[in-house]
Parts: structure tokens; C-alpha cells; sequence
């Protein structure tokens, strides 16, 4: 069970929400500002082959302490992925946020929620629709007037980064990255063996050059992100939420849900993992309470595997490991987020 409390800090407008988790015989702890003020991002995302983009859509949205300033679409056909992104945040009432399409590589491969927004006509979208997608992730992270710097939560093949290093060389010096990324010791379904991770085998040296540009680079490979799913308590609240976003999201998880092979609706049944939303939590300042991180040199090699080289390698935060409980306290604080009501 979760406990919400609110407390004020003195002298200030802002607001402590402590969330407290009773696992097992033990008390967990997650704390985030509102009110404070917010960290800008921007969300770059193969939104619509896995659920897993959507969750993390949603989490980054109803999270108070990050500043959605642009979500750029990623690989494939990005402008059926940019048309997914509008209808959420129509139905979610995020239509102040632009879009933007990014690079597309010509695969012909459809995702499952592709069809489930073709009812929405992308040209009548409110907050815009940009179709240089690495000009206008450029434009808008260096035009932010802020003494922080932009995150940019990269849950899809990079792709989209050897153009905007490229094209735009000084965007290094006003953001750093939170990647969905790489495998360094656990692989797959938590094997023992790394594995070549999807958005990095998609496009090695894509993925390559936005580890050495000169920013800093935090990821969370498979060893922590591939065991996150919901389940029992932590998907009830999801389903039983009647804001805005979990009514939504769970109408698009069926759709995506029957269109796909190996998923099942069976209730009480757990998700899918839901690798990208680790990554958004990676933005909050308090995410060192549950993941053990380490500074490591990687490499990525030609087949897409990322492994640590002293003397090739790039320096990169990772988010190696869950601390005790983290894991469950982790995802029961995803759904709580996104199911809250403020």
C-alpha cells in the first residue's frame, strides 16, 4: 500500500510529496518536488512498436518535476509515430507540447498502435508539428534561457543523434542524456549472458556517437530496466485510475494488447516490461535512493553489444543494479504517478 503525504517547506512555495510503500515488513521512501521548479526535457521515442514508450510518455508527463518541452519520434515511419504522440497528448490535454519528426530509416515494419491513431489528423494538432525533427530538438534546447541544462530521454535508437551532433556541435554544452541503453552484465529476461539491447544494435554507431559526444550520458541498460513490469497492487492502480492519462493509456494498452502476439489480458497477469520508464526516472534527483550507479568506460561494438573497455571506451553513468526493494518500491511509484489525480 502507498501513503501520500504532503508537507510545505518553510519559506518557500514548495510542496514535498513523500510517497511511503509498505513491502513486506519494511517501509520504502520516494520523495519529489512540485512547485520547484522543474527539470526541461525533451523525449525522443520509437513510440508505438512497444507499450513500454507509452508508459514512459505518461510517466514523464504527470511527474511534477519535469518540464515536457518537445517529444521527437525516432526511426521507422516517424510521422505514424509522431501522429501517436498527438493523439495522447490531445487525450491527455498536452496539447501545448510541439512535436517534432525525426529521422525516418525507410523500414517498412508497422507498430501495433500505429492504427490505433490514424483517426487523428495530424495537421489539426494544436501544439505543432516541426518535420525537421533534429533542428527543432536543437532549436529547443539551446534557446531555453535556463541555468539547468536540458535532459533529453533518449527510449529509441539514437539515430537521431549523429545529425544533431553533427548539424549542431555546441547542443553538447546545453544538455546532458538519459538513455534507455545497452546491457552490461544481465541481459534479456534478467540472463546472465549481456545481450546486443535493441536501441543500441538497431544502430551501433549511432548509438556510439552519443556516447562520446561531450556531454554527459547516464543510461540504464537491460541489467536494471529489463525486469521492470507491473503487477498484483502496482496494476491495480493503474486500471482502477480515472484521471485524465490511465483511462487512456489502458485503452491504447488493449488495442496495442490485441494486436500482438505474446501478450495476454488475462487479469491479474503482469505487464510487459516496461524498459523506458527508467530512463525518465533517471531525471529525478532522487533516483540514487533505489539504483546503484557506477561510472564505467563502454564500448560499442560493431554487432551492437556494449562492453566495458578501459581504454576505448566512453565514460558513462550506469545504472547497474536495484537496491533492496528498489525494484518493487520502483514500480509501484510508476503507477502511482501515473495514476494520480493532481
Amino acid at each position: 500500500q502507498a501513503l501520500l503525504i504532503f508537507t510545505h517547506v518553510p519559506n518557500s512555495m514548495i510542496t514535498v510529496l513523500v510517497v511511503v510503500f509498505a513491502l513486506g515488513s519494511t517501509l520504502q521512501t520516494v520523495a519529489f518536488l512540485s512547485g520547484a521548479s522543474s527539470l526541461p526535457i525533451v523525449i525522443d521515442t520509437d513510440i508505438g512498436s512497444d507499450f513500454d514508450d507509452s508508459v514512459a510518455l505518461a510517466f514523464a508527463l504527470q511527474s511534477s518535476s519535469l518540464d515536457v518541452r518537445l517529444v521527437v519520434t525516432a526511426t521507422g515511419d516517424t510521422s505514424a509515430r509522431a501522429r501517436i504522440v498527438a493523439k495522447y497528448l490531445t487525450a491527455y490535454g498536452r496539447d501545448d507540447i510541439p512535436i517534432a519528426i525525426g529521422i525516418s530509416d525507410n523500414r517498412t515494419a508497422r507498430g501495433a498502435l500505429y492504427d490505433w491513431a490514424t483517426d487523428f489528423n495530424l495537421d489539426e494538432y494544436k501544439g505543432g508539428v516541426f518535420s525537421d525533427g533534429v533542428g527543432k530538438m536543437a532549436s529547443t534546447i539551446t534557446e531555453l534561457d535556463m541555468k539547468q541544462k536540458v535532459s533529453i530521454i533518449s527510449i529509441a535508437p539514437a539515430s537521431n543523434f549523429p545529425s544533431l551532433l553533427q548539424r549542431f556541435p555546441d547542443v553538447v554544452h546545453h544538455a546532458d542524456v538519459k538513455a534507455m541503453s545497452g546491457s552490461i552484465y544481465r541481459g534479456y529476461g534478467n540472463a546472465s549472458i549481456p545481450a546486443a539491447e535493441y536501441n543500441v544494435q538497431h544502430c551501433p554507431s549511432c548509438s556510439d556517437a552519443m556516447y562520446r559526444a561531450n556531454w554527459n550520458v547516464t543510461t540504464t541498460p537491460l541489467d536494471t530496466c529489463g525486469v521492470v513490469r507491473l503487477s498484483g497492487k502496482s496494476w491495480d492502480v493503474l486500471l482502477n485510475s480515472t484521471n485524465k492519462v490511465a483511462p487512456v493509456l489502458m485503452e491504447s494498452w488493449i488495442y496495442w494488447c490485441l494486436h500482438r502476439d505474446a501478450c495476454s489480458l488475462t487479469p491479474g497477469s503482469q505487464t510487459d516490461v516496461f524498459f523506458d520508464a527508467v530512463a525518465v526516472y533517471l531525471c529525478f534527483p532522487e533516483d540514487s535512493s533505489l539504483i546503484n550507479f557506477e561510472a564505467l568506460k563502454v564500448e560499442v561494438t560493431d554487432s551492437g553489444h556494449t562492453v566495458i573497455n578501459d581504454s576505448m571506451g566512453s565514460l558513462i553513468e550506469l545504472a547497474l543494479s536495484w537496491k533492496e526493494d528498489g525494484l518493487k518500491t520502483f514500480e509501484m511509484f510508476l503507477a502511482s504517478a501515473i495514476g494520480s489525480e493532481s
